[in-house]
């Protein structure tokens, strides 16, 4: 009985440790570049840290699921090689097989205890000191050249860098707008300027060499205008939700008595009870794996995959849902945070007291995968009589075969990637969501639009791992060895594979140039809804930036591009060397003449700077200027970030800023990566293959294993690099191309290297 046991564990324990692999890599992933970025501008050892201090808290939401994972595949694959028939036979009562999957069970809920209620609260204290040292690199870093932004610290500033070195601490041509006054924004230009720390949530823009600029809204003939050698002006960083991270962070002994006696117990005692049962998820869900594993199925290791993604699902949607009910004070912090668990464990165990009383055989047609699969070949069988142009355009039937082995593998990958994602982010924003009074149509809406830039970046991870074990599970049941002994090359396998891969990679380059860079666009203002933040300036319908084609920046309280007209407009002309200010139109209206050609300006006054100091004002009724060559349409669309440009229009603003001299380097590599990555789909496939002949006879788990470690090695490598060509330490093709190159040239040489 021991040896049954420790085969159990191994099984189990097996599946469960791939699973970890692949649920945490895939919550890494979205803010893996992002992360690698603002560690590298600190230190090496800072990235070290950062991984340290957030693997806790994203351990105790995977570990649940890993177990789960485990015990289906695990079970499903017992009883499609009917090992659980025979267990049975030779007298091994369910209670018996059990036994070692509660064990393993115990031992992930006690890994999950310590985890929550200590590692996790001491990982976020230290991430919290770590991100107050590198908020001054974040900062430097979402700082776009020639981009007008508003610090989510500071609302009532607008800021302006031409562009930026030093790895982006360093920024020449620096703007910053005080718009609190309506109309009459007050100016700081500097030739230079940089981030400096000063103490948690505060940095400090120091800028050198530049002027100050004070206008009157009420007496705008008077005018102060200060030049200063150095300044400092202080910035806020943006504020940490309220009480959520306080809370993740306090020891379970002051998190107790801060929801006995706080005013903010409610949500002190809902984030006690919480720890301790997103511990206990474990034994919940793998009760009830437990019990539907033992059923007996024929959907094998995919149908456990899928029984996974629902019941994962399931739980973490009523978790979800009672925490936020328990917070809003509808019901008991303890329900809220134990109902799911309770919900889950009755179901486990009112199914395993029934579990003799289940004939140990399935039910014909609630096997998903195989039903999907049965459809499949049915929909693909050829007809009796095919003609031959039929025969031109069908797949033959070992190319269809492989197709649709290939298709099922890959699709279930993007849809456990998909919904993972989505639960994560869903939890990850509850907090705002309930403190900002977010409705659940705004969430719904924010995770559609969400969606499509999740399928554009999983696609590749899914081609890799569908690759493995297509081709895994061929070479473990000998049928690649058929093949070649029928004289079949096994390159012709990997034809239908680059095939397909190849329509997803198409299908990635048509959401970039048509539908993705809009659907970022929405979602990043979503998001920035759900978290209370206000919007980006050239998001902002009330107040408008433009940087014209000379040396004119445009700033207007309301643009009508079907009458070509503004309200309330300024236009700031400097000089492009020392950029300091040479003149100041302001006017209640401007309108687009085309018999000028150019802008008519009505009801405004015209300033002259010259050697620092005001020289001229002049009132008018109605006036134009010569140089403001920009005609209505430059004004009809707003600036963007890279990801929400298509290519062309990326393309075309790169060229514009390089024109005026400014640095586009971050962009460049954008720019690259729009047809680097999805490139990388096919590379994938083709590094997949001979990986999956290799190993394939080692079990799909290997398999699996061998694609999680080749994705992260890629994510990795090119989140470092395009880390490294942001701070311009590599030039843009290089940070963008090369993880394309490296595995390409490892694949076509490991291909090359594979008996045919």
């Amino acid at each position: 009985m021991r040896i049954l046991h420790r085969y159990l564990r191994r099984e189990i324990a097996a599946n469960a440790g791939v699973g970890l692999l692949l649920f945490t890599f895939v919550i890494f992933m979205q803010d893996l570049g992002r992360a690698l970025e603002a560690a590298v501008r600190a230190n090496s050892w800072a990235i070290v840290q950062l991984f340290a201090y957030v693997l806790p808290a994203a351990l105790v939401f995977t570990l649940p699921m890993a177990v789960l994972v485990g015990i289906l595949i695990g079970l499903g694959r017992l009883s499609v090689d009917h090992e659980l028939t025979a267990m049975g036979a030779c007298g091994v009562s369910a209670r018996r097989i059990m036994r070692p999957l509660l064990e393993l069970s115990a031992f992930a809920l006690a890994l999950s205890l310590v985890f929550t209620l200590w590692l996790a609260p001491l990982a976020s204290r230290r991430l919290s000191a770590l991100t107050a040292r590198l908020a001054t690199a974040e900062a430097a870093a979402s700082v776009q050249p020639r981009v007008f932004f508003r610090p989510a610290g500071n609302p009532n500033w607008i800021v302006y860098v031409g562009s930026t070195s030093a790895g982006g601490r360093l920024w020449q041509h620096v703007l910053v707008a005080d718009v609190r006054a309506a109309g009459a924004p007050q100016l700081t230009l500097a030739d230079s300027g940089t981030l400096l720390r000063r103490g948690p949530r505060r940095v400090q823009l120091h800028l050198n060499q530049g002027a100050q600029y004070q206008i009157d809204a009420a007496h705008p003939g008077t005018s102060l205008v200060s030049s200063f050698h150095s300044i400092d002006i202080p910035f806020l960083l943006p504020p940490l939700p309220a009480g959520t991270p306080a809370l993740a962070a306090e020891p379970l002994g002051a998190l107790w008595q801060r929801s006995r006696f706080a005013p903010d117990w409610r949500a002190a005692r809902v984030e006690f009870y919480r720890r301790f049962a997103l511990a206990f998820a474990s034994l919940a869900l793998a009760l009830l794996g437990i019990a539907l594993g033992l059923r007996g199925g024929r959907g094998g290791k995919a149908g456990g995959f899928v029984l996974t993604l629902m019941l994962v699902l399931a739980y973490y949607l009523i978790f979800i849902l009672g925490l936020g009910l328990a917070k809003q004070g509808r019901i008991p912090p303890f329900w809220g945070a134990w109902g799911a668990n309770l919900i889950f464990l009755a179901c486990g165990v009112w199914a395993l007291t029934r579990l003799d009383r289940v004939p140990h055989r399935p039910i014909e047609g609630a096997d998903p995968v195989a039903w999907i699969r049965a459809a499949l070949s049915r929909r693909a069988a050829p007809a009796a009589s095919p003609s031959r142009l039929r025969r031109l355009w069908t797949p033959s039937l070992l190319e269809g075969y492989v197709i649709r082995e290939f298709l099922g593998y890959t699709g279930l990958l993007l849809a456990a990637f998909l919904i993972l994602t989505l639960v994560f982010t869903l939890f990850e924003l509850i907090g705002s969501i309930l403190q900002n009074h977010i409705g659940v149509g705004l969430v719904l809406e924010y995770l559609f639009y969400f969606s499509p830039q999740l399928l554009y970046m999983t696609i590749p991870v899914a081609i890799l791992v569908g690759v493995l074990l297509t081709f895994g599970l061929m070479s473990k049941a000998n049928e690649i060895t058929a093949l070649k002994a029928s004289g079949v090359s096994v390159y012709r396998l990997l034809v239908p594979v680059i095939t397909v891969a190849g329509a997803l990679c198409a299908l990635q380059f048509g959401l970039d140039a048509t539908w993705l860079p809009a659907l970022n666009q929405r979602q990043n203002e979503l998001h920035a809804r759900i978290k209370g933040q206000p919007p980006q300036s050239y998001h902002d319908p009330e107040h408008k930036w433009v940087f014209g084609r000379q040396n004119d920046i445009y700033y207007f309280t309301f643009f009508d591009p079907g009458r070509q007209e503004f309200a309330d407009i300024s236009v700031f002309n400097f000089n492009p060397v020392t950029f300091t200010l040479t003149r100041q139109i302001f006017a209640r209206r401007a309108r687009w003449d085309s018999t000028v050609p150019g802008w008519v300006f009505t009801n405004g006054w015209v300033r002259a700077y010259a050697h620092g100091a005001a020289a001229s004002y002049q009132p008018f009724l109605v006036s134009t200027f010569a140089g403001l060559s920009e005609q209505p349409s430059y004004f009809a669309t707003d600036a963007r970030q890279g990801s929400q440009m298509t290519y062309t229009q990326l393309r075309n603003y790169i060229a514009a800023l390089r024109r005026s001299g400014y640095d586009a380097s971050r962009l460049s590599i954008t720019l690259a990566k729009k047809i680097a990555y999805p490139l990388i789909t096919v590379v994938m496939a083709l590094l997949a293959f001979p990986f999956a002949l290799s190993v394939g006879r080692r079990g799909t788990v290997a398999g699996v294993a061998v694609g999680v470690l080749v994705a992260i090695v890629y994510w990795s490598t090119a989140s470092l690099l395009q880390a490294l060509g942001n701070l311009n330490q590599l030039p843009a093709l290089v940070a963008a191309w090369t993880p394309d190159a490296l595995f390409f040239g490892a694949g076509l040489y490991l291909l090359l290297r594979v008996p045919t």
